[in-house]
């Protein structure tokens, strides 16, 4: 039988209910950017740190990072978008979210030209649309609200953005004996919620 009168109540702080940014269209805001190698060595991309800007939900991210209470707390892996940075030899498709990234950038910012020097983006707005993203560990799926694309920020701000991207979902398999597994499962990239502090970016 459990000793329940051996637990110090008063010791045990409560961790309340984990609320989840409703998919949408938001104004952001961009609190840190760096510029990293890919993983296979084959070209670079950028990285940015961001938070909602305007709104109901503005400082959302923040808010969840201040009332973190482990020591090691890490910005929130879901407040990071990464895009590749395109050379001469990247398909169109690549090019062209890049440089229209940085047009909705110069869009939301009156006055702003990006001069090559990604440190400048810092603070900077930019319109972002959300979508749901489902990941699967040890046989449990979760969503993920996160950034797909950007637009001009006057474009949310005016609902003119159009529909918002299609959600990523995956269909659940429950656990079977014969696709049950004891073997160690690596969580992949977008499960982990450190990515962001190890890359070196803090808000």
């Amino acid at each position: 039988m459990l000793n329940f009168k051996s637990v110090n109540r008063d010791q045990v702080k409560q961790q309340g209910a984990f609320q989840m940014l409703p998919k949408g269209a938001y104004v952001v805001k961009i609190i840190n950017i760096k510029t990293e190698a890919n993983k296979n060595n084959d070209g670079q991309h950028l990285r940015i740190a961001f938070d909602i800007a305007e709104g109901e939900y503005k400082d959302f991210y923040m808010k969840q990072y201040q009332n973190n209470t482990n020591e090691d707390k890490k910005w929130p892996n879901d407040a990071n978008f990464t895009i590749n940075i395109p050379d001469d030899s990247s398909p169109e498709w690549m090019s062209q979210k890049f440089f229209t990234f940085l047009a909705n950038v110069e869009d939301s910012n009156k006055g702003y030209t990006f001069n090559g020097d990604e440190t400048k983006l810092k603070g900077k707005l930019f319109g972002g649309l959300f979508r749901n993203e489902q990941s699967e560990y040890n046989g449990n799926i979760y969503d993920h609200i996160r950034l797909w694309w950007t637009r001009p920020a006057d474009d949310v701000r005016n609902n003119k953005y159009g529909s918002l991207p299609k959600d990523k979902l995956i269909s659940a398999k429950p656990a079977t004996p014969e696709n049950a597994s004891n073997e160690f499962i690596q969580i992949p990239d977008e499960v982990g919620a450190d990515v962001l502090y190890a890359s070196g970016i803090h808000p």
